[in-house]
């Protein structure tokens, strides 16, 4: 008889109390896991002016921003010197 009431009762609600604890205690990100490119600028030596890409990187410090074997700057076409970093 015990053996009974412990499965039919006890054992539902503690997988219910499992459940209800991992859902609440569940981490979700608010930030996009899509990639967003952002306009960027090579050093381009032959015209000796900043060409526009576009690249998956943000402002300030960190591994450097690479298009291809180029290093990404922010700015604008005449003053390429902002230093962008990757993001993950």
């Amino acid at each position: 008889m015990k053996t009974t009431i412990l499965r039919a009762f006890v054992l539902p609600v503690a997988a219910f109390a499992l459940a209800s604890a991992g859902a609440v205690s569940t981490n979700t990100s608010d930030v996009s896991k899509t990639d967003v490119l952002i306009p960027a600028y090579i050093h381009n030596l032959p015209v000796d002016k900043c060409q526009e890409v576009q690249v998956n990187c943000a402002s300030g410090g960190g591994p450097a921003c690479l298009y291809g074997s180029f290093t990404a700057y922010g700015g604008n076409e005449t003053s390429c010197n902002e230093q962008l970093h990757r993001v993950n």
